[in-house]
C-alpha cells in the first residue's frame, strides 16, 4: 500500500508540473495539492510555512511568506502586483488575494488587456477567516482578525477585527468614457483580449 501511495504522490507531482507548463497566460501559474515545489519558487518562504491542500497561485516569484504561516486550502494568490505574508499569520480556506485587476477605463468594455497593480501586504499575526477576498493594493495591520465572508477593499488599521458589510455602491464609472467606448463597438474578449465576432 505504501508503495501505491507513493506511485500516486509522484504522479500527482509530475502532473501539477505538467499543468503549470501548459497552463500559464504569461506568468507562472501553479495547481498543486502538495505544496513543496511551490514554496521553492517562492520569491521568499520562511520556516514552518503551510499550504494545505489545492492551491493556484499566479506568479509565485512575486510572493513573500515569512515564518509560521498557514494557507488553508482552495485559496488563489494572485501575484503580478506582489504579495507579502507576515510571521504567524493564520488565513484560512477559500481564501482570494488579488494584486492585480483589469484596466475597465482602458480600450475596450467592459475591461481591456491591460492590467493595474497594486502590492499586497499582511503584517504579522493576523488571522483570516474562511471565504475572505482582498482586493489589490489592500494592507492589513498587525495582530487584526478579518472575519469569514470578508470583501476587503481599504487598510485594516492593526489589531482591527473586520467583519463584511452589505453590497453598497463605491462608485460610478467614468459614464462619458464609458459611453464613448461602447459607442465604438471596442468590448474585450477573455482576459480583455481582442474578439472577433
Amino acid at each position: 500500500m505504501k508503495q501505491i501511495d507513493t506511485w500516486k504522490s509522484f504522479i500527482k507531482r509530475k502532473l501539477a508540473k505538467n499543468i503549470a507548463k501548459y497552463c500559464t497566460y504569461g506568468e507562472s501559474i501553479i495547481l498543486m495539492e502538495k505544496n513543496e515545489h511551490l514554496k521553492e519558487r517562492l520569491k521568499f518562504c520562511g520556516r514552518g510555512v503551510v499550504i494545505n491542500g489545492q492551491v493556484t497561485v499566479v506568479c509565485p516569484e512575486n510572493i513573500v511568506i515569512k515564518d509560521n504561516v498557514h494557507i488553508g486550502e482552495n485559496s488563489y494568490l494572485d501575484g503580478r502586483g506582489s504579495i507579502e505574508i507576515g510571521e504567524n499569520t493564520h488565513i484560512s480556506r477559500n481564501f482570494v488575494v488579488h494584486s492585480s485587476s483589469h484596466n475597465y477605463n482602458g480600450t475596450k468594455l467592459p475591461y481591456d488587456d491591460t492590467y493595474v497593480l497594486k502590492p499586497i501586504k499582511i503584517d504579522r499575526n493576523v488571522w483570516v477567516g474562511t471565504h475572505v477576498v482582498l482586493v489589490p493594493g489592500v494592507s492589513i495591520g498587525e495582530g487584526a482578525i478579518i472575519g469569514a465572508g470578508t470583501v476587503v477593499t481599504k487598510e485594516v488599521p492593526e489589531f482591527n477585527i473586520l467583519g463584511s458589510q452589505p453590497a453598497r455602491t463605491l462608485k460610478l464609472r467614468n459614464i462619458e468614457h464609458y459611453r464613448q467606448t461602447d459607442f465604438l463597438k471596442r468590448y474585450g474578449g477573455v482576459s480583455g483580449r481582442d474578439i472577433n465576432l
